[in-house]
């Protein structure tokens, strides 16, 4: 796809996603959309802008969300009852689902909350640099994603215990972050893990850019040692959501500036010294520059 058509292709999913509204569109336009969509994580809400043309795009999306609720509701009652406190983290129960898996930080509990769920799996799998989670795959549906803490690549970013101190208890009986960490997971999965975000993140973070929201966020992340680092993703997700509602042309993922990267790498190895966590800030200053490399690299070609 070339890049005026990539562009207009983008305008129909920001336009759809963003304001609810539905441009005028040929077949090959909303094609290229719904693949857009797709890689943003919001086919569902493009599909309900155009019902007639995207019913069976709606079905798939429907039918991922009720297997998502479903698994999610097992998993989660297993873990009650073995004791376990599972926080859900970066999911909206209440939208749509379409991710393959979805992630529960279970703290030190991590040994319980796995065997829990020994006979309700069917395979496992893991990321070689990510020793502290596992992914427990069923026969059906998205799989459940254990975390010992919210981490990425086995550098700790946000403790379990301090999150789950703040959480509240949901309807469905696990815990949900505060606002104030929602807001912190979803700047520092950009910071952390993918050097950008995509319209499904911004569309999550939006209603969280509160200002007694973001001054306590802040706070917790100068506790925590990124305090530079989120105000970039910040500022860099302030202007995204700026365009959007202007009406601006965007195209995603919106990445972070390098900036960032160096923030981090110069404030949280640091913060990880302080706090007699060595192992972990030798890990981060192998490991950051390398994934910084990698993660701009497909940036690139996406």
């Amino acid at each position: 796809m070339n890049a005026k058509n990539r562009r207009l292709a983008m305008a129909v999913v920001s336009a759809a996603v963003w304001r609810g509204e539905a441009m005028p569109v040929d077949d090959a336009v909303l094609a290229a959309a719904v693949s857009e969509a797709k890689r943003n994580q919001v086919q569902g809400l493009l599909a309900r802008a155009y019902p007639r043309q995207l019913s069976g795009l709606l079905r798939s999306v429907e039918a991922a969300t009720a297997e998502f609720r479903h698994n999610l509701t097992v998993v989660t009652s297993r873990l009650r009852n073995a004791g376990v406190r599972p926080i859900l983290i970066k999911a909206d129960v209440g939208g749509d689902y379409v991710y393959t898996n979805f992630d529960l930080v279970v703290g030190e509990q991590w040994n319980v909350a796995h065997g829990a769920l020994a006979d309700w799996h069917v395979a496992t799998s893991g990321h070689p640099l990510e020793p502290d989670k596992v992914l427990l795959h069923p026969a059906s549906g998205p799989a459940a994603h254990l975390h010992r803490t919210v981490s990425w690549f086995g550098i700790p970013v946000i403790p379990a215990d301090r999150l789950a101190a703040r959480a509240v208890m949901s309807p469905g009986g696990w815990l949900q972050p505060a606002p104030a960490e929602q807001l912190r997971i979803w700047l520092a999965h950009g910071v952390f893990q993918n050097f950008a975000f995509d319209l499904s993140e911004l569309l999550a973070i939006r209603p969280l850019l509160q200002p007694d929201v973001v001054a306590e966020a802040g706070d917790e992340a100068r506790r925590e040692g990124w305090r530079a680092a989120f105000g970039e993703a910040l500022r860099t997700v302030r202007r995204a959501v700026g365009r959007l509602d202007d009406g601006d042309d965007v195209l995603f993922p919106v990445p972070l500036p390098a900036s960032a990267s160096i923030a981090v790498a110069c404030e949280h190895v640091r913060h990880l010294v302080r706090t007699g966590q060595s192992a972990a800030a030798r890990r981060e200053a192998i490991l950051r520059g390398p994934l910084a490399m990698v993660k701009r690299c497909r940036l690139a070609l996406a």
